[in-house]
């Protein structure tokens, strides 16, 4: 097709289409080619209820998942592997990490420069990362399919640099992620250290052997009884994201950032709230504006886009809560790198940044719960009558005294 020759405009008329059609990237491109389905919105009860669809490239069955506000950022899916079978060798110029829905099985993984191949043991919750343009091979060992959620920074890389070969077929191995004694490379780390910019707690291990029952350090920022802990894995920069846990019958507070952030839920069951912080305010359903509010009920892998817009100026409060009668555990599967949840995507070196605790009168973007809208806590009240469960939120943090008590988990 030949392109239509440009005509340059006369005195004082405009070049070009007022509006015009956006088109397709590389990534979505590329996702088409896939052939898999795609689930889009705001999340999903299961991921593991998605339709899937024979995935050539990887091997077994997939979804590709492309919640709101994630598009031509971070890449998703839930991928099936049979039982008593294995993966494709598989490789690309990419980050990417995985959380076992269903399964048992083994992941290989070596260089491209030969060498003995490293291997580690996986089970349903484990959780686990591969580094940056390393092969691997995914066995299922059971007698019953493997399901795993799969994540990674795909879009990013394949519409910089637009080239399959590139991505898919590149030789370089990084020995600053994957190099050395590999002996102990898939050890689980057990010692806690304090995060390099935040001072929260972070644990630098390449693998998670049960990241739903494994011991979460007391945080408090988000809620009294708040647990988090930031995962280090293989030296990924891009991919950070969050373990953390409520307690039974608490809540967070609402609090605002942009697009990015997706939860999983690894343990109980739970729903999200999120609005759009311009236009609904602190206090949507008394000034009602309880239209924009958007909700997800979901349980274990099932999953939320925080905030869901895709314009990079607009923020979304958004509040998570535990309505179940165990705490609910939530990965943040996407996002916050290990320089990223310092704040150092803009200002420069020096700048004060806010914490995730700092609350709209101290400069953060977290609401006191004392400032809150009435509406949030007489609906979780109910919602936990209707599931048998206890509200367990102390009296003395919705008091403008009580704001910044941190309570003690029980």
């Amino acid at each position: 097709m030949t392109a239509p020759k440009y005509v340059e405009p006369s005195g004082d008329q405009k070049a070009g289409y007022l509006h015009y059609r956006r088109p397709a990237s590389p990534w979505e491109i590329f996702q088409k080619e896939e052939g898999l389905p795609v689930f889009k919105g705001i999340g999903m009860k299961d991921s593991r209820d998605l339709p899937r669809a024979q995935w050539q490239r990887y091997g077994g069955l997939a979804t590709y998942i492309q919640l709101f506000g994630t598009n031509n950022d971070t890449g998703m899916y839930c991928w099936e592997i049979p039982s008593r079978s294995a993966s494709k060798d598989i490789k690309h110029f990419y980050e990417e990490r995985f959380i076992v829905l269903e399964g048992r099985g083994t992941t290989e993984v070596w260089k491209n420069s030969g060498g003995t191949k490293t291997s580690f043991e996986w089970q349903p919750w484990s959780v686990f990362s591969v580094p940056i343009n390393a092969n691997f091979r995914v066995v299922n060992a059971s007698s019953s399919p493997a399901i795993l959620l799969g994540v990674n920074m795909a879009p990013l890389m394949i519409n910089m640099f637009q080239s399959k070969s590139y991505i898919f077929a590149n030789p370089y191995d990084f020995e600053e992620r994957f190099g050395g004694n590999l002996e102990d490379y898939w050890k689980p780390a057990e010692e806690y250290e304090a995060h390099p910019v935040q001072g929260r707690a972070q644990l630098t291990t390449n693998l998670f052997p049960d990241a739903q029952n494994c011991y979460l350090p007391l945080d408090n920022n988000r809620a009294p009884g708040y647990r988090w802990v930031y995962p280090q894995m293989v030296g990924n920069t891009m991919l950070g994201g969050f373990i953390a846990e409520y307690p039974a019958g608490r809540y967070n507070k609402a609090h605002h950032h942009g697009s990015g952030a997706v939860l999983v839920c690894m343990r109980g069951a739970g729903y999200s709230i999120t609005w759009p912080a311009d236009k609904g305010g602190l206090t949507p359903w008394k000034d009602g504006k309880d239209d924009l509010v958007l909700w997800q009920d979901y349980g274990k892998g099932g999953m939320i886009s925080a905030a869901p817009t895709g314009n990079p100026r607009e923020t979304w409060f958004h509040q998570h809560f535990a309505c179940s009668k165990e705490p609910f555990r939530l990965f943040n599967f996407t996002g916050g790198s290990s320089f990223g949840t310092g704040g150092s995507r803009g200002g420069s070196e020096g700048d004060m940044v806010a914490g995730v605790g700092a609350e709209v009168g101290d400069g953060g973007s977290a609401i006191p719960y004392h400032l809150e809208d009435l509406f949030v806590r007489k609906h979780f009240e109910e919602r936990l009558k209707k599931e048998g469960a206890e509200f367990q939120m102390p009296e003395e943090v919705y008091t403008e005294a009580g704001a910044n008590i941190k309570v003690m988990s029980d």
